[in-house]
Order: C-alpha cells, then sequence, then structure tokens
C-alpha cells in the first residue's frame, strides 16, 4: 500500500534515488534515478501557464490545519483539465497521507489510487494534472515526489503554498520539472569497437547494454505562469470571505451569543406573563398554550437529581473522549509499523 524512497550519498545538488514500485516490476533490473537541480528558471516548455480555482486553495489549508503534529508540511493531487494550448487548469485537489524522514518519503499509494477512483466517478472530466506541497518554493525531496507523479500524467504541475503568508505577493506558485543527463554513460562493446573499427564480437552488445548503469538524472523545476481562476459562483464566496465586514467567530462567542438571546427570550416571556396576570395585557390563548407546551417539556428535577444526571453525563462524554484518542493513537501505531516494514 505504501512505497518508500531510500536516501543514498549523492553529490551536492542532488537528491536520493527514486525507486518506483511499478517502474521495478516492469524492468526488474532498473531503477528510475531522479535528482533535483534547484534552478527556478521561468520558461514554458509544455505548459505555458496554470488557472488554479479557490477550492484548490482551501483544501490545502484544510489539509495543513488538521494535520499531525510531527508534519512540517502536507502534499495532496491535483485534478483538473489540460487545454491544447498547454494552459492547465487546476479545479479540485486531495490531500495525500506522506511521511518524510531522514532524506526518506513514504507515500501511501493505495489510498490515492482509492481517491482518484472515487473522484472520477462523480466527474470524469478531471484527470490528475499534478500535485501540491506546502511551503515557500522546492525542497529536495520534491523530486521525489515528483518522480511518483510523473507516472500519473504526462507533464505534472507542482504548486507550492506558502501558509506563513511570509510573502503575500507569492503566496502560490508553479512549477514544471524537467529531466536533466548529468554525466555521459559510458560506452558499450559495440560502440567502443566501432571507434577503433573492429567487429564486436557475438552476444557482447547484450552483455554490455545490461550491465550498463543508467545514466544519472536531475530535475530542475522551472516556475510558470499561475493565474486564480473563479467562477461565478466561487466569486460570490470568496468575495463574502474577503469582505471587510465579514468577521470570523470562535465556538466562544457563539455559545455566548446563544445563551444571551435565549435569556433575552425568557425576560420577555416572563414580561409577558406577568403583565397578563396583573390585567394590563390581553392574554392570547395560542401563546398560552406554546409555553404550557415548553414548561412542560422541561423535566422536573431537584437539585440533588440535577447534578447526579450532569455528573453522569460529563463522565459518560469524558469516557467516549477517552476511547476515541486510545483508538487513534492505535491507529497511528499500526500505521508507523506497517510504514517501517515496507522496503523496496
Amino acid at each position: 500500500p505504501l512505497f518508500r524512497t531510500r536516501a543514498a550519498r549523492s553529490p551536492v545538488g542532488c537528491a536520493p534515488q527514486v525507486r518506483h514500485p511499478e517502474v521495478g516490476k516492469a524492468t526488474k533490473h532498473k531503477t528510475a534515478t531522479m535528482g533535483a537541480a534547484f534552478l527556478p528558471v521561468h520558461g514554458a516548455g509544455k505548459v505555458a501557464s496554470v488557472r488554479v480555482h479557490p477550492v484548490v486553495v482551501f483544501n490545502a489549508c484544510d489539509s495543513y490545519v488538521r494535520r499531525q503534529e510531527t508534519q512540517e508540511r502536507v502534499i495532496g493531487t491535483l485534478l483538473g483539465t489540460v487545454r491544447h494550448d498547454g494552459v492547465v487548469e487546476i479545479k479540485n485537489s486531495y490531500a495525500v497521507p506522506h511521511n518524510e524522514q531522514n532524506g526518506q518519503v513514504y507515500v501511501d499509494v493505495e489510498f490515492h489510487r482509492a481517491m482518484i477512483d472515487l473522484h472520477l466517478r462523480v466527474n470524469p472530466t478531471e484527470k490528475i494534472v499534478g500535485w501540491y506541497s506546502t511551503g515557500d518554493g522546492v525542497v529536495p525531496t520534491d523530486a521525489l515526489i515528483h518522480e511518483f507523479y510523473a507516472h500519473e500524467c504526462a507533464t505534472p504541475v507542482h504548486v507550492t503554498l506558502d501558509v506563513t503568508f511570509a510573502d503575500r505577493d507569492r503566496l502560490m506558485r508553479a512549477w514544471v520539472g524537467q529531466s536533466l543527463a548529468l554525466g555521459a554513460a559510458p560506452k558499450t562493446a559495440a560502440a567502443a569497437a566501432a571507434a577503433v573499427g573492429e567487429k564486436p564480437a557475438e552476444g557482447a552488445e547484450g552483455a554490455d547494454t545490461a550491465a550498463e548503469p543508467a545514466g544519472a538524472t536531475a530535475i530542475h523545476f522551472q516556475e510558470v505562469q499561475l493565474v486564480n481562476q473563479f467562477d461565478a459562483a466561487e466569486r460570490v464566496g470568496v468575495g463574502a470571505l474577503a469582505s471587510e465586514g465579514s468577521e470570523l467567530s470562535e465556538k466562544g462567542d457563539d455559545l455566548g451569543a446563544t445563551v444571551s438571546k435565549l435569556t433575552g427570550m425568557l425576560e420577555k416571556a416572563g414580561s409577558y406573563v406577568d403583565a397578563v396576570v396583573e390585567g394590563k395585557t390581553k392574554g392570547d390563548a395560542e401563546i398560552g398554550r406554546r409555553l404550557a407546551d415548553a414548561l412542560s417539556a422541561v423535566p422536573r428535577l431537584t437539585k440533588s437529581q440535577f447534578e447526579k444526571l450532569f455528573g453522569e453525563g460529563a463522565q459518560d462524554m469524558l469516557l467516549v473522549t477517552y476511547l476515541s484518542n486510545v483508538t487513534k493513537m492505535q491507529l497511528m501505531l499500526a500505521e508507523k509499523l506497517q510504514t517501517a516494514s515496507l522496503l523496496i
């Protein structure tokens, strides 16, 4: 269900070796060796520009807020369409569980496969167009993850979101990874024989070709233009969130407002009943019946009975919370053990 990329000693500026499970199954002997050359060069290539819808930003921020305490960043899959003019329109996304330790990257491939299958059932037109991560710019392990998504789509787009809001003018950036060959591959027996004008021995070409190591390759990321795309409905929602009059209230504020509203309603009902009893206001039979129904719905308990009932309810809630936390810790421990036992 998971694949791991093992770190190896490599020159400065190159990322560790990547071993993709599907690549290993197909070639048996060959592995994909990718690196990361940090060259933030502005260029187009096959992708002219990237257009991102607001829901992608909201999903990335939500997954970052809900991340585990030990995670420094989150990654996810980008869904959308690619137009004929090279414009990639990103319409949706979902987070993918992963873990990064000591230069090694673990990605939950089974979760990724299940999520893309569910999304394709709902909207078959949205395909995988790349992946996103939280942070400013690219890091060495991005080359490893980008290699995985290179098997999911032709030209994956990497979108970074700076959740620290350090530079508000560059909160989102789009990148396209391109492979570069580092160093020349050694000559085969056939090439060496041709250089000296001799005929190679029979079978020598196949033997040397199989033993020839793959040339070291690296990935350098080119930054492409990124534009925020808004539909009519999305523009209304984003405008409401960005308006100066909109304020986000905390849970405590909502509870206080509810209690204040309930207190005002009780005072108003009490004043009406007192006025009717004193003869200052003519009574309404409908209002009287509604007040009687509301009072009959309140259980008649003594102080000791209420304290006992409240204490039992609080203890039940604490027990449920404790069992939920224990279950969560057991699942996290099982995931850690399963991930650590997988070797490529």
